[in-house]
């Protein structure tokens, strides 16, 4: 299993509270919007696992709107609304008092493969500064730069006119710390790097980046957001919040120095050699809070992958994090069977020889390496009581009984997660077996889906481990997947006891 959303309610909100926001109360009512939804069973599948939340969907199009409202009914999903149209309609609706949008608590667009054009993007700042109310975070996913030397060719062109000839020679040494990881990609931009810093010849460097456009959608989102009374609130990749995690280790001091730049996101663009950016922005204003208890406590903490899939370290950037010590070893114990908060695990027989404030730092370094993910903080975890008759928790999941399942993956909703669960399909295809005829009657209602797949080899050689089915592989493949992921499944409210 893996988590599928990042501007999942629940991991905005872990991000901002990094930066002393205080989030939601567990289970507190929050409206939600995607003003670019372009996969709308996701969108269904996110409001499914957040029922205190409302959704709504902005789509192009009436028809693509009206499958999406279809689908979502089909799925028994009554917490979230398909509107069509573009974004700068929102925007008029908006001025002109129309009811049909609500005050939000968190607004989503992601373009970084569906460019929104000019006008839409800045009727997207404009709704954003309209309808989230203070404390209101905006994730908005976006291409950085329009080719790979983007973030390169900024700097160049911003600080090279600028500079006299010491600066500039310094600033060729800082281009290639900075730059590792890009000049590991580039051998030709970084042989002519080295070749100017030899000749002391910065101006030969700075010539290549004379010509052409030299934009940096970070820089302009920041003017464009900053004076619309937005606040910069983090990466909802987790680890890029982490220079020690995120930075090669030879830019991070000079990233660091950098800090108080007013071009310090577009530097790091550079260091981090990335041209898409997943920014979260605070609604301002919004108090900081620095009480430990307020921040993280109303979280929940799991970790979905298997156990021992958990690596014994982590090395990032050279810096190794070291998870079999004894505070590491007892939360990966507890957090692979289920979701715990820090209070739960402060109380349980494996926290008892530890401080609050070392489990939440603990806890963070999980969440930064991408082993741990913060949770909705509700427990809404399913009755295990029997494993032997099964069901599909809530419409969204059982429409999974009443499908022919296609396809490498098949999203469900997770009520304890808050977010939508990827489930492969060799997972899917017993948990639809035992949700349809229970465990002991599970090979009869597997083998015929394994029949049907076997047509298509393609897909079959994902699933099963010889090409024509029996109903021994059935039975082989049910206890393989439920000895590995059944306690999981209950534990993140997919299944219950019939």
């Amino acid at each position: 299993m893996n988590s599928h959303v990042t501007s999942s309610p629940v991991s905005l909100s872990y991000v901002a509270a990094l930066r002393g926001v205080k989030p939601r109360q567990p289970g507190e009512s929050f409206v939600y919007a995607d003003m670019n939804c372009r996969e709308p069973e996701l969108l269904s599948c996110l409001a499914a696992s957040n029922p205190e939340g409302r959704f709504y969907g902005l789509i192009g199009d009436e028809a693509g709107r009206a499958r999406a409202e279809e689908q979502a009914r089909m799925r028994g999903v009554e917490n979230v609304v398909f509107i069509s149209g573009a974004v700068r309609d929102v925007l008029a609706q908006v001025e002109k008092g129309a009811a049909a949008w609500p005050f939000l608590n968190y607004l989503a667009c992601d373009e970084s493969r569906h460019s929104l054009n000019a006008l839409d993007r800045n009727a997207l700042f404009g709704v954003a500064e309209k309808l989230l109310q203070p404390g209101g975070l905006f994730h908005y996913t976006y291409r950085a730069y329009d080719r790979e030397d983007g973030a390169l060719r900024f700097l160049v062109r911003e600080f090279a006119p600028e500079m006299n000839a010491d600066q500039a020679r310094e600033f060729l040494v800082e281009l290639k710390k900075l730059g590792s990881a890009y000049l590991a990609r580039h051998a030709d931009v970084k042989a002519k790097l080295d070749a100017c810093i030899a000749k002391q010849a910065p101006d030969e460097f700075f010539s290549a980046y004379d010509k052409g456009d030299a934009l940096s959608a970070t820089f302009n989102t920041i003017v464009a957001l900053r004076p619309r009374g937005f606040a910069y609130a983090g990466d909802s990749n987790v680890a890029s919040n982490y220079i020690e995690l995120a930075v090669p280790a030879e830019a991070q001091e000079l990233v660091v120095e950098c800090r108080d730049h007013v071009l310090y996101e577009p530097i790091k663009d550079y260091a981090l050699d990335r041209t898409v950016r997943s920014d979260i922005w605070c609604r301002q204003p919004v108090p900081q809070v620095a009480d430990v208890n307020l921040l993280f406590g109303g979280f929940t903490y799991g970790i979905i992958m298997p156990r021992e899939s958990v690596p014994a370290e982590f090395n990032a950037q050279g810096k190794v994090v070291e998870l079999d010590t004894p505070l590491y070893a007892k939360l990966i114990e507890l957090m692979t069977l289920m979701p715990v908060g820090v209070g739960d695990f402060l109380a349980h027989p494996n926290g008892k020889d530890f401080a609050a404030l070392d489990v939440v730092g603990a806890i963070q370094i999980l969440v930064a390496c991408g082993i741990a993910q913060p949770m909705r903080g509700v427990q809404e975890a399913s009755d295990m009581s029997s494993v032997a008759q099964p069901r599909l928790v809530g419409g969204f999941n059982q429409y999974l009984d009443k499908t022919s399942l296609t396809g490498t993956e098949t999203w469900m909703a997770s009520p304890v997660l808050g977010n939508a669960i990827a489930i492969s399909a060799r997972d899917a295809l017993v948990m639809q077996a035992l949700g349809r005829a229970g465990l002991a009657n599970s090979v009869s209602a597997l083998l015929p889906e394994l029949e049907r797949l076997a047509k298509n080899p393609s897909q079959a050689a994902s699933v099963m481990d010889a090409a024509e089915p029996t109903a021994e592989m059935a039975r082989c493949m049910i206890e393989d997947v439920v000895s590995k992921s059944i306690v999981q499944w209950y534990a993140y409210g997919l299944l219950e006891a019939a």
